[in-house]
């Protein structure tokens, strides 16, 4: 995750925002070039890439026991038929990175998830429908130890 810069803190605790926009990048084992897009309704061109404008949702789902690290669904217009074929053809599931830009510095994300997982895509003629699932920790070692009085009796 990266860090926040002051002037987005400042601007979030002031009373005017600067537009905000969200970037997609969609990358797949089936097709060698990313597929970008952006909420911006002229889209942008941030760190020397170009995100399009395809009109999406994102909206992501609070943690539960049974799914502790959350995940998202990513709803995007289908206006490019390479998102749906990318993901379909793939061998290993795709990676989506996702980044919130001030406008007026595009270079400089102020919010990015990298590496989330797309297990599953469902699409029509009109959107491309995914599941995001971000990283588990479950193989962690340190999620993975299991931490009890025999194992670690200082904690207790």
């Amino acid at each position: 995750m990266t860090e926040l810069t002051e002037d987005f803190i400042d601007e979030a605790w002031g009373r005017q925002q600067e537009p905000l926009a969200q970037l997609v990048t969609v990358t797949s084992d089936a097709d060698p070039e990313p597929i970008r897009a952006t909420d911006w309704s002229e889209g942008i061109v941030s760190q020397g890439e170009a995100f399009p404008h395809f009109p999406f949702r994102l909206a992501w789902a609070g943690a539960s026991k049974e799914n502790p690290f959350g995940e998202g669904r990513l709803t995007i217009a289908n206006v490019d038929r390479r998102i749906e074929d990318a993901c379909d053809a793939a061998i290993d599931p795709p990676e989506v990175s996702l980044s919130l830009i001030r406008v007026s510095a595009p270079d400089s994300p102020e919010v990015a998830i990298s590496g989330a997982r797309i297990p599953s895509v469902e699409g029509d003629a009109s959107q491309v429908s995914a599941i995001i699932r971000p990283r588990s920790f479950k193989q962690e070692p340190a999620c993975a130890f299991s931490y009890t009085p025999a194992t670690v009796p200082g904690l207790f």
